[in-house]
């Protein structure tokens, strides 16, 4: 039984790609990487996979494939680096500040191995933001994972106990994890789903096609809920994923009503952060803890299951080296576990918050940096909604989710981490300059004007 299940879910993924692909615009062959690279960043290691075909080998040689594969791609788009670099500057000097720190972690035994990921992670993004269609391009990658990873993570969790679900601590019921490594990135990755499929029925119902008929959107919606649900089981529920997908939905749709007085949504988001202030010190000040509210409305315990105390170890141990961190990927090694509070005693990898890992690891200078880069980010997507709003939607829409998202799990600055790639794909801008008349060239601006001479050159 469970081998027809994997076979007829796999005839069924076939088909939704036949569907995409005759249903959407078309792309280069080229986006096919980057495609691969979140599928990558949304499941396992390919040695999971393989059984390690003798060892872990496979996965490093995935990784340098992808990352090969990236750098020709943009060697043959021509990119104007110094006009890629001039619209990223922020992004730019956090990415060379991270890389540069791999070089003082300690425990490291070859540093410069820690730097192929993170660098994949940016060329994929970089070979997204010069497609000709950037916006759809980052749709299309968003909607090829879930196409896969979704039905295979309800089969896996269905008929592959083994694979699918992982066992759960203190004698509960298994946690379901489908094609990934826990719960929580599972509930990411259907939060990926989920925003696909949304802009896909929202562009379908704006070609005047009935929202009813898309019912390829409709079954992986239900498939969504159904992982997101965990079998009724609360330690399957991603609560952060929920919150965040809910979130992003509002922020999305808020947009979409807000359309018509766009160029003050600057001042509106202002008023709204200074309001969201004022109540979070007013409670504050009263006792009344937003986070514990959040918590157990979700039925979990105020502490958030135990990261109060991991946020309180992770900073204390950050201090002893305030300003530049221990290096990327140099604090959760073994060493710290013994430092810390014996309640903590799960031997975490991550401070499962994100503003607070990038301290431990990349100090207050990479706090810092991290800052100017959202900013900038923030500030680029709020051009971009007034000059393309779909485009501009998207971008705020991951930039939100993902600011709220490391709130209780550390994605700043995680390599292979499908919000991770999600946001480097927005934070990239690449704005045309109008010309002398008001209007836009039609030449994407990253990329210099050449002359195709090759038909399989212009593929690329």
């Amino acid at each position: 039984m469970s081998t027809l299940a994997l076979i007829v879910c796999l005839g069924f993924i076939a088909w939704v790609f036949r569907w995409d692909h005759k249903n959407f615009r078309a792309h280069p062959r080229a986006l096919w990487v980057p495609t691969l690279w979140m599928m990558r960043c949304g499941s396992r290691g390919i040695d999971y996979w393989t059984g390690g075909f003798g060892g872990d080998r496979l996965d490093p040689i995935f990784v340098a494939i992808i990352l090969l594969s990236g750098i020709i791609i943009l060697l043959r788009r021509r990119i104007n680096w110094r006009f890629i670099f001039a619209q990223n500057l922020a992004l730019s000097i956090f990415y060379a500040y991270l890389m540069i720190s791999v070089f003082w972690t300690d425990d490291l035994d070859n540093p410069a191995i820690k730097l192929f990921r993170p660098a994949t992670d940016l060329v994929m993004a970089l070979v997204v933001l010069t497609d000709p269609a950037p916006k759809e391009a980052i749709m299309a990658v968003f909607r090829r994972t879930a196409i896969l990873l979704i039905p295979l993570s309800v089969v896996l969790i269905r008929y592959f106990h083994d694979l699918g679900m992982m066992p759960a601590k203190n004698w509960g019921a298994d946690i379901w994890i489908g094609v990934t490594t826990h719960k929580n990135p599972l509930g990411q990755l259907c939060v990926v789903a989920v925003l696909a499929f949304v802009w896909s029925l929202v562009a379908a119902h704006k070609s005047g096609k009935s929202l009813l008929s898309r019912k390829v959107e409709w079954v992986y919606f239900a498939m969504c809920a159904y992982l997101f649900n965990g079998g009724g089981e609360q330690d399957s529920r991603s609560s952060t994923a929920i919150l965040c997908g809910i979130f992003g939905l509002m922020i999305f749709f808020v947009l979409g009503r807000m359309k018509p007085n766009i160029h003050r949504l600057g001042s509106r988001l202002a008023t709204a952060t200074v309001v969201l202030t004022l109540v979070y010190v007013t409670m504050t000040a009263f006792d009344i803890s937003p986070k514990a509210l959040v918590a157990e409305s979700q039925g979990k315990s105020p502490d958030l299951a135990g990261r109060d105390l991991i946020w309180s170890e992770t900073i204390r141990l950050g201090l002893e080296n305030p300003i530049f961190g221990t290096g990327y990927g140099g604090f959760w090694v073994p060493a710290v576990w013994d430092k810390m509070d014996p309640g903590v005693d799960n031997h975490p990898m991550e401070a499962h918050n994100g503003y607070i890992e990038v301290f431990a690891n990349l100090g207050l200078v990479g706090v810092g940096l991290m800052i100017l880069f959202v900013i900038q980010t923030t500030v680029g997507a709020l051009h971009t909604i007034r000059t393309d709003f779909e485009y501009g939607r998207i971008r705020l829409v991951v930039i939100g989710i993902v600011l709220l998202m490391n709130y209780s799990e550390a994605i700043f600055p995680t390599a292979v981490h499908i919000w991770w790639f999600s946001f480097l794909m927005v934070a990239y801008s690449a704005e045309p300059k109008p010309n002398l008349r008001g209007s836009t060239s039609g030449v994407h601006p990253g990329i210099k004007t050449v002359t195709a001479t090759h038909p399989k050159k212009a593929i690329a």
